[in-house]
């Protein structure tokens, strides 16, 4: 795999910033979740360029960056050339990329991970970017996105303006085109189907719609129905806080501080104020992780917010059951809080045997699934029939409800699971 690039910045245009981080910045995150590891940084207005990246980022630390001074004017094949890595010979592939321009992580990771040269295109724009991809070059396989995979020999033994070389390379078939329409659809972390995005940076009449194509991108899929209601204050809430100097670390310790205040007012009685804050806490739990995903601040770290959300989440069920047995609104409350968790537990791991091997969410085998995800026992559900029990005053008989509700949702999705694998065994014995 590709581990070497070299980066074509100019000011002001890598500048801009987008959801609150600039071209560039946004370029360098990708790269290194891409497995980057060295960068060169190839520009004419080089003073602005290392202010920018004297900005210290924690979300670019691993990323090696050298900044290389060039002559005004277009960027030629020839300059390209002679920023290649000293080690020619360990290094024959060198990915070269505008950084005036945003990509989909997948289109790079597509684009190192290949073993032989070829160039970025997209034979048929999607009427998402179509108005931010038009002022991107035209070649005979459609738009000329940028980043391209380049042999030393064969870019040594061309001349002239980069991007015409890039076009020539293409129209004679000496520069094969690695299409993003061509791209698979499923977005295998995001559990749903997303056209890879490409653009130039915008113009300022078109920000708005640049950054309402990256906050769709941030969005997890197929969603529940409670989602219909977080998400699109989620996405408001992500598109201010993203300007901010607010990072999603700090966000899930606010989401937890809540969460466990919540758990502390159902273990005392205090159902009304901790039903209510429990509300909010379904909103608050997605904002972490999209504005990770919105400005490539992932880390490995970042992943035991799923720990943390189990966590909390059984404190709460723990909690109700407590007082509601201790309270003698259901004695009994503790059988169903077995049940509960033990469905929980059993759904888990059905889950996660199609993710094993099918590689992608049980939500996303077929329409059922999608359908049954509106429905199928999670917390935010729960939340909202324990919201809904307060108010008929019969929270005991909303407890009782969920944990049914989870067995169900066990009982129907491990059929769906056993029924899943059987096929799939069925499938390879008749390829075999």
């Amino acid at each position: 795999m590709v581990n070497e690039c070299v980066i074509l910045a100019e000011s002001p245009d890598t500048l801009i910033e987008l959801c609150g981080i600039s071209a560039l910045e946004r370029l360098l995150r990708t790269l290194q979740r891409c497995g980057i590891e060295r960068a060169t940084v190839l520009s004419s207005t080089p003073n602005a360029i290392a202010q920018e990246l004297a900005a210290p980022s924690w979300a670019r630390a691993q990323l090696h960056v050298t900044i290389r001074v060039r002559p005004g004017g277009a960027v030629t094949i020839e300059q390209i050339v002679d920023n290649w890595p000293d080690n020619r010979s360990e290094t024959p592939l060198l990915l070269i990329v505008p950084a005036h321009s945003v990509f989909d992580p997948r289109l790079l990771r597509a684009l190192v991970a290949q073993d032989s040269p070829a160039a970025l295109v997209d034979s048929g724009v999607g009427p998402r970017i179509q108005a931010l991809g038009a002022s991107a070059p035209d070649t005979a396989g459609g738009k000329l996105c940028g980043p391209v995979l380049l042999e030393n020999d064969w870019a040594s033994a061309r001349s002239g303006s980069f991007e015409q070389v890039l076009r020539g390379g293409l129209e004679d078939h000496s520069l094969p085109a690695l299409d993003v329409s061509a791209q698979p659809l499923y977005y295998v972390s995001m559990c749903r189907k997303l056209r890879p995005f490409w653009f130039p940076v915008p113009s300022l009449s078109n920000r708005k719609l640049a950054e309402r194509v990256l906050l769709d991108s941030i969005q997890k899929g197929p969603p529940d129905i409670p989602a219909w209601v977080h998400a699109p204050i989620e996405t408001f809430l992500v598109s201010f806080l993203c300007k901010t100097p607010i990072t999603p670390n700090q966000l899930t310790l606010f989401c937890n501080v809540v969460a466990w205040t919540v758990t502390i007012l159902l273990v005392t009685g205090h159902l009304a104020w901790g039903l209510g804050l429990a509300l909010i806490v379904g909103v608050l739990d997605g904002l972490d992780g999209k504005l990770a995903r919105l400005k490539l601040e992932t880390s490995k770290a970042g992943k035991l917010e799923h720990l943390f959300d189990a966590l909390f989440e059984n404190s709460w069920w723990l909690a109700l059951a407590w007082h509601l047995s201790v309270s003698g609104k259901l004695p009994d409350a503790f059988s169903y809080l077995v049940l509960l968790i033990g469905a929980e537990i059993t759904n888990a791991l059905a889950r996660a045997s199609i993710v094993r091997y099918y590689g992608k969410s049980i939500s996303e085998l077929a329409s059922f699934d999608r359908i049954f995800r509106l429905v199928g026992g999670r917390r935010n559900i729960y939340v909202w029939i324990l919201a809904l029990g307060l108010i008929l005053g019969t929270v005991a008989g909303a407890f009782k409800l969920i944990a049914w509700w989870e067995a169900v949702t066990a009982a129907i999705q491990l059929a769906r699971v056993a029924w899943a694998l059987w096929a799939l065994r069925r499938q390879k014995s008749a390829a075999g």
